[in-house]
């Protein structure tokens, strides 16, 4: 009999959790269960769990509602706890980067280090303007007490926290496997809590930037995640808004690229976010990205796993943090 290995991904932000349970069978993916539940104001605060029971009450009726099976999780964060930065060191022995990277990783991270739990990906190699061999890394770094806060707490639901990974990582995953080629590429990806941009070609991702929702539109995000409108005139009124802000966000990070990488242009921006309103925040954002196209991806379209796209596209983080998992020897 075929062994039966699953995963669930965990994704959690200050207005909900979301969790997929993936399984694997002599190489074969598939989805066992798939559902979010919103959690109560304040429960989840700037990425910290601020009432662990209201937060364990819904998780409980998240995975017994929805028939999730197995108990090991990974965990998926995208909040202002986390941090990634592009980092440029001399070209080491593989066995000394690792040292290399921590010891140095101060200079690029505004948190202390000792608060962090930090990794990196290996971007690219090349050679600096003095001609010295380099190695171009993604430092991904998370504040280890918000981390530990969430281990303690589905321990004590009795789950078994395998991971823990950046969330927008895993969507660039998902276009990796199913949608992007040899292109170079934008990602900005928009959560409640943060927007993120990355540039990539191929397995090279050669810059990053997270950032804050501005305070300007604050309201007019929170407006469309919640996603319950009794005035259309507003909902029109926040899609115009954000995709303006996101429009501008990107073209400002185009240009900074742009200016140091001139013969190297970036070919296609992808939009992601879990928001029903993403055809429409592309179609704002065209209006004022107009020399690159912005396109609203469908990941996983080679096995869409017996569900509907739009769910596939809503949930394509956690399905992309579960198989990572199940990949690891």
């Amino acid at each position: 009999m075929a062994k039966i290995k699953s995963r669930i991904g965990l994704e959690v932000s200050s207005r909900e959790i979301r969790a997929v349970e993936v399984s694997r069978i002599n190489g074969e993916y598939s989805v066992l269960a798939c559902g979010k539940i919103p959690l109560p104001e304040g429960v989840i605060e700037e990425g910290f769990i601020r009432d662990a029971d209201k937060f364990n009450i819904a998780l409980t009726e998240l995975i017994t509602n929805g028939g999730f099976k197995s108990v090991k999780i990974v965990l998926g964060f995208n909040n202002e706890n986390v941090v990634m930065r592009y980092a440029t060191f001399p070209q080491v022995a593989e066995d000394k980067l690792r040292n290399m990277v921590l010891l140095q990783a101060q200079e690029f991270i505004p948190i202390p280090v000792q608060e962090l739990e930090l990794d990196y990906v290996i971007a690219s190699e090349g050679k600096n303007d003095e001609d010295q061999a380099v190695t171009n890394v993604m430092l991904v770094a998370a504040r280890r007490n918000m981390i530990e806060q969430y281990i303690n707490t589905l321990s004590a639901s009795k789950f078994l926290v395998v991971d823990v990974d950046a969330s927008v990582l895993s969507l660039c995953r998902g276009l990796q496997s199913s949608v992007v080629g040899e292109e170079k590429y934008a990602v900005l990806n928009i959560t409640e809590d943060l927007l993120n941009f990355l540039i990539i070609k191929g397995n090279e991702i050669s810059m990053v930037r997270s950032i804050q929702i501005p305070e300007r539109v604050e309201e007019n995000v929170e407006r469309l995640f919640a996603g319950s409108y009794d005035d259309a005139a507003k909902r029109a009124e926040d899609i115009e808004e954000v995709g303006a802000m996101l429009a501008q966000e990107t073209s400002s990070s185009v240009s900074y690229y742009s200016m140091q990488n001139s013969d190297s242009p970036i070919e296609k921006i992808f939009l992601l976010s879990t928001l029903s309103e993403n055809d429409e925040l592309a179609n704002k954002m065209k209006d004022i990205v107009s020399t690159i196209p912005v396109i609203v991806p469908d990941f996983y379209k080679a096995n869409n796993f017996g569900l509907d796209q739009k769910v596939i596209n809503e949930f394509a983080g956690c399905i992309g943090l579960a198989i990572a998992a199940m990949e690891v020897k």
